[in-house]
């Protein structure tokens, strides 16, 4: 299968990252590039073209979901200098509407990932930016922590299946974004 008129490299990277992503999420790690082409609709020659093996799109891939994330929290910093910005963006991202089933999938798809080479270092640093980033925010070293945890946790009960319902999501936001109130 040729490449697609006017779809260009980074589109087709595009399309396998997203492709490898649902892979993923359904087989783990033990799925081949022969299932991520299927899925992307591509050849397996055109993923090892733009990707030279597994471990390399499995790389790119955690690198992706932590990019996107990211991108997420950081589109929803609010105006201003006021302190705790960054957490309570962090909060929306995570805990607004159904955001939550995100944030246990990208758990549950970087776990997958981790026996990966590569994937757990990769990952070790995005913790380490998120706390760095948090600790220029204006937060307690406490608030930050309760903060990062509660919503990883929320996360991985949804990814188990134990979804906390819509009133628990919002106590929790609200009782998160409280922490965020330097005068807390």
């Amino acid at each position: 299968m040729g490449r697609t008129a006017g779809r260009g490299p980074e589109d087709t990277k595009r399309l396998i990252l997203d492709a490898a992503r649902e892979v993923v999420a359904v087989q783990g790690a033990k799925a081949t590039l022969d299932d991520v082409a299927a899925a992307a609709g591509l050849t397996r020659g055109a993923v090892v073209y733009h990707y030279s093996s597994k471990n390399a799109l499995w790389v790119a891939l955690a690198r992706d979901v932590l990019a996107c994330f990211h991108q997420t929290v950081h589109t929803r910093i609010e105006d201003g200098q006021r302190p705790g910005r960054l957490a309570r963006a962090f909060i929306r991202a995570s805990l607004e509407g159904d955001e939550i089933d995100a944030v246990g999938e990208r758990l549950f798809l970087l776990a997958s990932l981790a026996v990966t080479p590569g994937v757990s270092e990769i990952v070790a640093e995005d913790g380490a930016q998120w706390k760095a980033e948090m600790a220029e925010d204006g937060l307690s070293v406490g608030a930050r922590t309760v903060i990062l945890s509660a919503v990883d946790g929320a996360g991985l009960m949804t990814g188990w299946g134990l979804k906390p319902d819509r009133a628990e999501l919002d106590a929790l936001r609200a009782e998160l974004e409280n922490l965020t109130d330097p005068g807390f």
